[in-house]
């Protein structure tokens, strides 16, 4: 499933870091980021930058000269009253190319406007990590006249809705196939089928942080998430080290497991399963006929 190239429309506050959704403060369900009151940006043309800053950008324009700096500058606001305050430098050097940035997190909405403004006003939209996102994430990147980068950014409800496709009951092969602590994905309905030692289990591919793709590492016998760097164990649950995005997220979601007559492994995607923990009765003992693969 792409990710599309603009977020569903709403007002919703995104969330955002703590790590990336582990409260409700941090998840920005209870207030507006208010985590600085000002930017000092360096800036060699004044009418220009604050053109820039006032159409592009969409910052409110305050006034110049209203604060004891003692060289020219002008003061624009956000609508949610941090201020950025654009003082001449005629020494100022364009930064060099690195991922040094500034990331300007909006609403849906609000990253709606921005890039069809920015579409109309002939800018090229890019993302530097295009292709690289977990579904629901939007990045626009973009420079100011000096070379300052900014990314507009926004999470969409579609970052945390659970995307699995109910396409019944997919049969995914003899359980006698798949060796213990051996995981195998399927792309069709996004799910792995992993064996383990009390049995088998069938785990959504839909990490629990930000709706990235989990794969499968086997040598670690672990769940990763390239997109924020999130791990699980082979059950699905994520490891307790601090700094795990997907800590406080829950385990990975989980489909009912059966078995056909031939000893076939019979996952129903029309059954997802939200878990608080793993315990041992999750898993689907197999076949006694099904003797794991060494």
């Amino acid at each position: 499933m792409p990710n599309p190239i603009l977020p569903r429309a709403t007002d919703e506050l995104p969330r955002y870091d703590d790590p990336h959704g582990n409260t409700d403060e941090g998840m920005g369900a209870a207030s507006v980021v208010e985590h600085f009151s000002h930017l000092v940006i360096g800036v060699t043309d004044l009418d220009r930058s604050e053109a820039w800053y006032r159409d592009v950008i969409g910052l409110d324009l305050v006034g110049r000269d209203l604060t004891a700096e003692e060289r020219p500058h002008s003061i624009l606001a956000t609508n949610t009253g941090q201020l950025f305050i654009l003082v001449v430098d005629q020494d100022f050097v364009r930064p060099a190319r690195n991922g040094r940035h500034q990331a300007l997190l909006v609403t849906p909405n609000a990253y709606r406007r921005a890039y069809d403004r920015l579409e109309k006003m002939g800018y090229k939209i890019s993302d530097t990590h295009e292709g690289h996102r977990a579904l629901g994430n939007y990045s626009i990147d973009i420079m100011d006249p000096d070379g300052h980068r900014y990314q507009i950014q926004t999470y969409g409800p579609e970052a945390h809705e659970f995307q699995g496709k109910d396409l019944g009951t997919l049969d995914c092969g003899p359980a006698s196939s798949y060796r213990v602590g051996g995981a195998k994905a399927f792309k069709k309905g996004d799910f792995y089928v992993v064996r383990l030692p009390e049995g088998f289990l069938a785990v959504s591919r839909w990490c629990m942080h930000m709706n990235g793709r989990v794969v499968y590492q086997g040598k670690h016998y672990q769940f990763y998430c390239p997109y924020h760097d999130a791990t699980y164990d082979r059950h699905g649950v994520p490891h307790p080290y601090p700094g795990n995005r997907a800590g406080g997220c829950g385990p990975l979601r989980t489909y009912p497991i059966s078995f056909g007559e031939e000893g076939h492994v019979l996952v129903d995607t029309a059954y997802p399963t939200e878990r608080e923990d793993w315990d041992a009765s999750q898993a689907v003992a197999p076949p006694v006929e099904a003797e794991a693969v060494a």
